[in-house]
């Protein structure tokens, strides 16, 4: 695990009932509301920001997942504006960390219909086929809610096995909903790191888009 952000919450409440559930912000707007440098801890290097529209694909591969083809079709209709930033935690080494925090700005109605749908695909399959260029490997997905932090939150963790470069450690992606914004944080395989920059997400969603306080 490597060195875990500066004064790390794990949690940060949400803003349901606060906040217009059909408000959405910009690109711009989202941009502002991404976490400094600093956030990340002393070492941490932001290296790239994307802007653009949300292509909802998700921690993993559902092409597999025969029994969820309609929610899959339902997944790839999702849109909405989005920022995201690339983020290297420590020096530049062969072991370097690399994190991601996504911000996704829909109608509160959208962003809980896609959570849903996350939830329900791992039910469904919890284990999915994946061709590769090499040789078919295997997905194991687990999903675990997470308590009192924005209006939802939920973990992913993925492993992959088969082939020869996938020895199933697990990978973990954070998934929050504040009103209708989601914070989308993929931290690899440090799940500690992953659950509280995705509290830090939800503070800075709270007062820089919503205008609310810490409470």
């Amino acid at each position: 695990m490597s060195e875990d952000p500066s004064g790390a919450p794990s949690t940060a409440p949400g803003v349901d009932g606060k906040a217009d559930p059909d408000r959405v912000f910009t690109e711009a707007r989202l941009q502002d509301a991404l976490l400094s440098a600093e956030a990340f801890g002393e070492r941490a290097k932001v290296t790239g920001t994307d802007l653009g529209t949300f292509g909802p694909y998700g921690h993993g591969d559902w092409g597999g997942c025969e029994p969820a083809e309609d929610l899959v079709e339902e997944q790839n209709g999702f849109d909405g504006a989005s920022a995201m930033q690339t983020v290297r935690l420590g020096p530049v080494t062969e072991d370097a960390q690399w994190i991601t925090v996504q911000l996704v700005s829909m109608p509160a109605a959208r962003t809980v219909r896609y959570l849903e749908i996350q939830r329900r695909l791992r039910e469904l399959c919890p284990e999915v086929t994946v061709d590769t260029d090499a040789a078919p490997v295997q997905e194991h997905h687990h999903t675990r809610e997470i308590a009192a932090l924005g209006d939802e939150a939920m973990v992913d963790i993925l492993r992959v096995t088969g082939g020869d470069e996938y020895d199933g450690s697990p990978s973990y992606a954070v998934d929050v909903r504040v009103g209708g914004v989601l914070a989308i944080v993929n931290a690899g395989g440090d799940r500690d790191t992953a659950v509280s920059l995705a509290a830090k997400a939800t503070q800075r969603i709270r007062t820089e888009l919503y205008g609310t306080d810490g409470k």
